[in-house]
């Protein structure tokens, strides 16, 4: 480079000299030179070092797109050129270079099947260089129309200069509105983004929510801003945070779910630079650190020396189990997309919504604040003049049906002489006596007569069991709290004569269960009371001593006492989930049963079961 500089300056051209001072012209011209010598002997390093970059990061954007992508190795392709991004990282590479490799690095994600990474990679590269279209080495109709649809959606950025990389300005400066917020001036890409707004106003607040775009997504997405000191404060996932411009919105909500507060819309958001690189100190909620760089860079396997990334794999690849995936998903030794609602699957992993019913992805619910039509489409269940409405926690299966099993145990009252037969009535206190035939016991008056009074035929009183009663279930979940249901079965071991109803069960029952979000809960304290209809008796073992014809004989009988059908009952338990759509109870309820011989008969039912929600 010095013998360049010397040879230029040996080309000037000799100027005469007047007094032995060179004119004014002269000397101008000579400075001038010099200086922009100068500047390319300084600049002339990091020229080349820059150059050497670009060069190895073209090196493997061509061998993506000329050898890979021919050759339908889309998932080969996409690890080169996420190692030429990584290696045009910050201003490494001019817009035009860096921006034609996030193209063709979302093209070739878009080929093999990942679509939404594909748009991010299409954003980020519109963000770098607006001027960009698609290579027409792989240009296709639905290639165009994914980027004519993220160009479009895209902010304005100026096209490639051949310097830096450079931002899309927010239009119009920052937004105003009811929540005091500086957004920060610039934050680094992969890093969860802190928002921390103050409100001042006079409507109480119960939730604020900020609603968020970054650059490929194509809906915005709610976060609770939690209380934090003086004002509200909460982090945009790093996933989302990727390079390009932030855009974002602050909504606050009275208790009855109403949007009393706002600053920014969505025609008029926050935005925030999101930069591999930042100047400046990296933003934090008052009080605490910035946050951390995720260590994981989703929809693909990392590229050398890349940081901030690990080795999961991207949609397409090889695999042997879910972990490996950056979906979380390995189906047919291949990692699979996240599926949408109404798509076939095999497990809830496989989609977005993370449920599968029925072999199909169920719809995502939407959060408390978000547009809605009905109440299905909401994850509190609950839609109020177009909006999902707070209050319910997650999703939760409405429906649950299932099978439960109780055995009565019966409070016995003391009784004499309980086999004697008044005038052809059961004995005062309620009782009739059953032989082991199953006939009723005494047959006759004569035998009634034949029996010794106040002699064994007597009940101490206490418990004895009743009907084993086998049923089943059904509940509706009104909320996450609360369920309205039915219950319908068999009774067995009841009495073989006599008895006040048919030997079958059938009851209405409401359900709490208590605690925050309860029906979803690992495990749910419940409270429940029902009426109902049935068959409530039970028996006590009695020896029977009788005179005939002077001789003195016993008879082993069974002394049953009978009530009903009307019954009132109420108990408590817990509920166990054993799966998202599987849940196990255990319940002691207390039991009164009207009419009958007994009039009334008082009992304890401990009940288990277990119940599948759809």
């Amino acid at each position: 480079m010095q013998g360049n500089v010397l040879a230029v300056l040996a080309s000037m051209p000799a100027r005469r000299a007047v007094r032995g001072v060179a004119s004014p012209r002269v000397l101008v011209a000579c400075a001038r030179r010099v200086l922009f010598l100068v500047s390319i002997v300084v600049a002339s390093p990091a020229f080349a070092a820059d150059a050497k970059i670009e060069k190895e990061a073209q090196a493997l954007q061509k061998k993506a797109i000329e050898e890979d992508s021919l050759n339908v190795d889309y998932a080969s392709a996409v690890k080169k050129l996420q190692a030429a991004a990584a290696k045009c990282d910050g201003d490494k590479c001019s817009p035009a270079i860096k921006g034609a490799i996030l193209r063709d690095l979302g093209a070739m994600q878009i080929l093999g099947g990942n679509e939404g990474d594909g748009r991010q990679s299409f954003a980020q590269a519109l963000a770098v260089d607006g001027q960009l279209d698609l290579d027409p080495a792989y240009k296709n109709p639905q290639l165009e129309g994914i980027w004519n649809d993220v160009k479009k959606k895209a902010p304005p950025s100026p096209p490639s200069t051949g310097g830096g990389t450079t931002e899309p300005a927010a239009a119009g400066g920052q937004p105003s509105g009811d929540f005091a917020h500086t957004p920060p001036p610039e934050a680094p890409l992969r890093t969860p983004l802190p928002i921390y707004v103050e409100y001042s106003g006079s409507e109480q607040l119960a939730r604020v929510i900020a609603k968020y775009k970054g650059p490929g997504m194509t809906d915005w997405k709610p976060i609770e801003l939690p209380k934090a000191g003086t004002g509200y404060g909460g982090l945009i996932p790093c996933k989302d945070v990727t390079q390009g411009t932030m855009t974002y919105y602050v909504q606050g909500f009275n208790a009855a779910n109403d949007p009393v507060a706002t600053s920014g819309s969505r025609s008029k958001p926050y935005t925030v630079p999101v930069k591999a690189q930042i100047t400046g100190p990296a933003p934090s909620l008052p009080g605490q650190d910035p946050p951390k760089q995720c260590g994981e860079l989703a929809g693909a396997e990392c590229p050398p020396d890349f940081p901030g990334c690990n080795s999961k794999k991207g949609s397409g690849e090889d695999c042997d189990k879910d972990v490996q995936c950056s979906s979380n998903s390995c189906v047919g030794g291949k990692c699979a997309e996240k599926k949408a609602g109404g798509e076939e699957c095999e497990k809830d992993d496989e989609c977005t919504s993370g449920s599968c019913s029925d072999g199909k992805c169920t719809a995502a619910k939407k959060s408390s604040g978000e547009d809605c039509e009905s109440n299905d489409e909401c994850d509190s269940g609950s839609c109020k003049e177009g909006k999902c409405s707070g209050g319910g926690g997650g999703a939760f299966k409405r429906v649950w049906v299932g099978l439960a099993v109780s055995l009565d145990i019966d409070v016995m009252p003391g009784a004499q002489n309980v086999c004697s037969k008044t005038q052809g009535q059961i004995n005062s206190a309620g009782y009739g006596c059953v032989d082991g035939s199953g006939a009723s016991f005494p047959a006759n008056a004569t035998v009634n007569g034949e029996i010794i009074p106040n002699r064994s035929d007597q009940v101490e009183g206490g418990f004895a069991h009743g009907p084993l009663t086998i049923m089943a279930t059904f509940d509706y979940a009104l909320n996450p709290n609360m369920m309205l249901g039915a219950r319908a079965g068999y009774e067995a071991l009841t009495i073989p004569t006599g008895s006040a109803f048919a030997p079958v069960h059938l009851e209405a029952r409401f359900t709490y269960l208590i605690g925050k979000d309860a029906i979803n809960a690992k495990i749910a304290p419940m409270a429940f009371v029902g009426v109902g209809a049935g068959e409530f008796d039970a028996f006590v073992p009695v020896t029977v001593f009788g005179n005939v014809n002077g001789v003195i004989g016993s008879q082993q009988v069974s002394a049953w006492l009978t009530a009903g059908p009307i019954f009132a009952t109420a108990g408590g338990g817990a509920r166990l989930m054993l799966s998202k759509k599987i849940a196990a109870t255990g319940a002691l309820k207390l039991q009164g049963a009207f009419g009958g011989s007994a009039g009334f008969l008082f009992g304890v039912v401990p009940e288990l079961g277990i119940q599948f929600g759809f």
